[in-house]
């Protein structure tokens, strides 16, 4: 009897036909379990090696390579870039940010296709998969770059369409108005560029999925950059919607299950420890092991839905007619178990040694500061007296506040470029002397009983506030107005007599340093969207004050490093207050002082055990 041969365990099927979407997702699902009972063992182990390798090598190398782009370009910061240059400026270092974390995304990817493709026991297979990823690092840097630089151009077309609407339509408003009053402008500007930006978000899509199998041609035929992507042009060609709903469907579910995660803890276990003795060391203890369950629980839901990704490009790779070209072997490390086994317990160790710090370093102190933002902006109208009465009265430490120049040269307290949102006016406040500012109504706006407030003077409001608050001033300077707007008010500060109650800020990281330059000893804050870490100079400043949408563990860690005061701002929501008093923020602003002042005086009302608990809770709900 004869006997047709097996054919060998990777080679690829015949491609289901192109019009037949269900049997291409049949026989993918397929190829994908398989893969999964045949590999998961030497998958795991090479996650948690590339896990190692990441964090030993690869995020550091990124962080300090952007870090080092913007100390040599002068911008500690990222996102605070002005003008068209620097707004080309800003795209380029997204792009190189971009790129870094696509080539980190293809290695990752690379170890798992190698892995996927090789049998062995898993310590040889993942530490072969690791030794061939740095062996094809180079050619994925290029294919890397030439995916993104290909994007970016791109991407040339609609942004310029969009820049020449947004100058066309909403150019003459200030940005504050637009994004407050929503004129009617702005329906405008979105109905025109809504239909280019789709265009243009398709696309890239298409451009995407069009290379989505460049990598595996490059890893497994070991194809050239530009052959890996013309490959990948011919395999996919006619298929792109197909191929388009199976990818988003997996990314979906890749993305749910760190979320799923996070509230499966928090609703399932974290109550758990409820029940442990009201004992710090016992509840300590307790949440360090839970700390540590749950991070291993993360890095499983991580790594399933990273190996999910990897396994179907693969499949979808071999099913549409790839095919592996035959090479030598790799070289093999001499101990490869002992290479993986020390990821795996360098996992371990890591996120056991996380959890300790964790807790240990949970902020147990009460001596986070509360700023009203504009004064007490929720209650009554932003930077006036009122507000900042308002403020004073709900108990807030500080009271922030903007100040322009007027067109003679005064220092007044407002914050958008014209009265347009205020009061109806469309005057720019810099073409605006301060004894016609002195007729408009800047209360009524926000209700009719607040119709007698009127602009003040920086002088006014720091007599006003009298030191019953400090005062924290941002510089909100015009066009070619930053140099003047800076002297006016060191000038105004020294004046008053009221120097040791201010505090100096701007979201301009240029306008901060030369008020270091022209005031030493004057106390400084710089406002960001984003700080890339490490490049952040405390010599510029003495508070930075970041967007609370970005801050976490490591903005902390590094503000206690550095020696500066941390600010979250804009933060109107309790339960967010909290979070961020909970991480160790020194300072939190809000429009809403007096909420903030009632949970940072419940959280002093806890014991330490208690307060434990309500940290622990906080976290897992952001």
């Amino acid at each position: 009897m004869h006997t047709r041969p097996a054919s060998p365990p990777d080679a690829p099927a015949p491609a289901p036909p192109p019009d037949d979407g269900a049997l291409l997702r049949g026989v993918l699902v397929h190829d994908m379990r398989r893969d999964l009972r045949r590999h998961l063992r030497p998958m795991l182990a090479w996650y948690l090696l590339f896990t190692a390798f990441a964090t030993v090598a690869t995020a550091p190398l990124t962080t300090w390579s952007l870090a080092a782009l913007l100390h040599w370009i002068e911008r500690p910061l990222a996102g605070e870039f002005d003008g068209i240059a620097g707004a080309m400026l800003a795209l380029a270092w997204l792009a190189l940010a971009g790129a870094f974390a696509w080539f980190v995304v293809m290695l990752q990817q690379t170890g798992m296709l190698l892995v996927s493709a090789s049998h062995g026991c898993r310590y040889r297979t993942a530490a072969v998969a690791l030794l061939g990823m740095l062996r094809r690092a180079g050619p994925l840097a290029v294919l890397a770059a030439m995916q993104v630089a290909a994007h970016g151009v791109l991407a040339l077309p609609w942004l310029a369409i969009g820049g020449a609407l947004y100058v066309g339509l909403l150019g003459g408003f200030d940005p504050y108005y637009v994004l407050r009053a929503r004129p009617d402008a702005l329906w405008w500007f979105v109905g025109s560029f809504a239909p280019v930006l789709v265009a243009g978000l398709c696309l890239h899509a298409t451009l995407y999925f069009r290379w989505l199998l460049a990598t595996p041609a490059l890893v497994l035929e070991g194809l050239t950059p530009r052959a890996a992507l013309v490959r990948s042009r011919r395999l996919t060609r006619g298929r792109h919607l197909r191929i388009a709903a199976l990818v988003v469907g997996v990314a979906l579910t890749v993305a749910a299950l760190p979320l799923l995660v996070t509230e499966l803890y928090d609703r399932a276990a974290t109550p758990l420890l409820d029940g442990l003795p009201a004992h710090r060391v016992l509840v300590s203890a307790g949440m360090v092991v839970y700390l540590t369950l749950y991070a291993a629980t993360a890095l499983g839901a991580l790594f399933l839905g990273t190996t999910l990704n990897a396994l179907l490009v693969r499949a979808l790779y071999l099913r549409l007619g790839g095919s592996r070209r035959r090479h030598g072997a790799e070289a093999v490390p001499a101990h490869p178990g002992r290479l993986v086994w020390g990821a795996e317990a360098a996992f371990l160790a890591l996120a056991l040694v996380q959890a300790s710090l964790a807790v240990v370093s949970m902020n147990l102190r009460n001596e986070v500061t509360v700023t009203a933002h504009r004064g007490a902006s929720a209650v009554a109208p932003e930077n006036t007296l009122a507000a900042f009465e308002a403020a004073i009265d709900a108990g807030a430490d500080m009271i922030e506040f903007d100040v322009r120049l007027s067109a003679d040269g005064a220092v007044v307290v407002f914050h958008d470029s014209d009265f347009r949102r205020m009061a109806g006016d469309a005057r720019a406040v810099v073409d605006t002397p301060l004894a016609a500012m002195r007729d408009i109504d800047i209360g009524s706006w926000f209700d009719p009983a607040f119709a007698d407030q009127r602009i003040a003077t920086l002088g006014e409001a720091l007599v006003f506030i009298d030191r019953r608050a400090q005062a924290l001033v941002e510089l909100k300077p015009d066009a070619d107005n930053a140099a003047t707007l800076l002297a006016a008010v060191l000038d105004e500060v020294e004046r008053s007599g009221y120097r040791d109650a201010v505090i100096l800020a701007s979201l301009s990281p240029d306008l901060v340093r030369a008020a270091r330059i022209a005031a030493p000893d004057a106390r400084l804050a710089l406002f960001a969207n984003a700080a890339l870490p490490g490049t952040a100079r405390r010599t510029d400043f003495d508070m930075l004050g970041l967007n609370h949408l970005q801050l976490d563990l490591r903005a902390v860690a590094e503000a206690r490093r550095r020696g500066y005061t941390l600010q979250a701002w804009t933060v109107n929501d309790p339960a967010r207050m909290a979070r961020y008093m909970d991480l160790g923020v020194d300072d939190i602003s809000t429009d809403v002082p007096a909420e903030a002042v009632r949970v940072r005086e419940e959280r002093a009302a806890l014991n330490d055990v208690e307060r434990l608990l309500a940290r622990l809770h906080s976290w897992f709900r952001r």
